[in-house]
């Protein structure tokens, strides 16, 4: 099932659609320490091409600075710190060249402006205990199926045209990112609220485009920080400074080195890793109660605790995605 009716996120900043940049960096992070020294590190830094892991970590999202509108140029160099060692011509053209392709070839949702940036979340229900394509806010060309077309196209297999990739370096570089997408609970995972702020589940009473909460971008905290998050989706993007990629150290690495691998496909662990994100995004909801809808949107109070709640939540999703992501590269580049 397509999207039927995901609300526009151009509004919101630049590197604010999931993990903020130093949340991908600490995940690219665990995975560099990982792989050190082993042939799956050679190959992925001859792909990569100069660079290093954790900068490839924000490239999809830095790629949400080049502007279709003005013909593709990259208006803005300097406004993100995260994404200045990319601001060369030779690498904005490499940015611009990925956008002309994934523009407007797919099927956009709804209030949606380009295909590359609707790759990076998808909207399932927290009332579902798996992921599964075809449940309401589940595309094709979702995080999962991005992730998935990615991992084909690193195995030399036939991937679907949405992603359109132009080589392996590409590939890479957008599941570099999207490892990292996927575990962000509320980039798998939406709550559903009608008018009175009460849970309604799509899937059994049928999509109410008033209903979606945008993954939690539409519920406001009540109060919101002045220089903080201002709304739900924003808290859990947050990453606090003890998760930050300076403190990834041995006891980080030896915690990563127990996360078990999966069997199977690599291509179909993708739906593997939302399917655990989407419990976790249960949890980011839980214990929650919402306001009336005003003007579309909704606003919360956080209960007490819910700070290191959700901390220990992101600290293990993390992780989690750090090891999951060297565990696909090994998979992927064995030798």
């Amino acid at each position: 099932m397509r999207r039927l009716f995901a609300l526009a996120l151009t509004a919101l900043p630049l590197l604010a659609h999931a993990w903020g940049a130093d949340g991908h960096r600490t995940v690219a992070t665990i995975a560099a320490g990982l792989i050190q020294g082993s042939p799956t590190e050679a190959r992925v830094a001859a792909l990569l091409g100069g660079i290093p892991l954790p900068l490839a970590a924000v490239w999809a999202d830095c790629v949400k600075g080049i502007a279709p509108s003005q013909g593709y140029t990259y208006p803005t160099p300097g406004k993100y710190t995260a994404c200045a060692p990319l601001e060369t011509p030779a690498r904005i053209a490499e940015m611009a060249d990925y956008v002309r392709r994934n523009d407007r070839q797919c099927v956009l949702g709804a209030g949606e402006d380009s295909c590359h940036k609707q790759t990076h979340y998808t909207d399932a229900a927290v009332q579902r205990s798996r992921y599964l394509l075809g449940f309401t806010g589940t595309r094709s060309d979702d995080v999962v199926g991005a992730s998935r077309a990615a991992i084909l196209m690193l195995q030399g297999r036939p991937s679907p045209g949405q992603p359109n990739f132009k080589n392996a370096r590409e590939a890479l570089l957008v599941l570099v990112h999207l490892a990292g997408d996927i575990h962000q609970p509320l980039h798998v995972g939406s709550i559903y609220l009608d008018d009175r702020g009460r849970r309604v589940d799509p899937d059994k009473q049928g999509p109410d485009r008033a209903s979606f909460t945008v993954g939690g971008n539409s519920i406001e905290l009540s109060p919101a920080a002045p220089a903080g998050p201002k709304n739900l989706h924003a808290f859990w993007d947050d990453v606090p400074d003890e998760l930050e990629p300076r403190q990834v150290d041995a006891a980080w690495l030896a915690e990563a080195r127990r996360v078990g691998s999966l069997p199977g496909d690599p291509a179909d662990w993708p739906a593997r890793w939302a399917t655990q994100s989407l419990a976790q995004a249960g949890m980011a909801f839980d214990g929650l109660a919402f306001s009336a809808r005003l003007e579309g949107r909704w606003h919360v109070t956080l209960p007490g605790g819910y700070a290191a709640k959700s901390q220990a939540i992101k600290r293990q999703q993390l992780t989690l995605a750090g090891a999951r992501l060297a565990q696909v590269l090994k998979a992927l580049f064995p030798r």
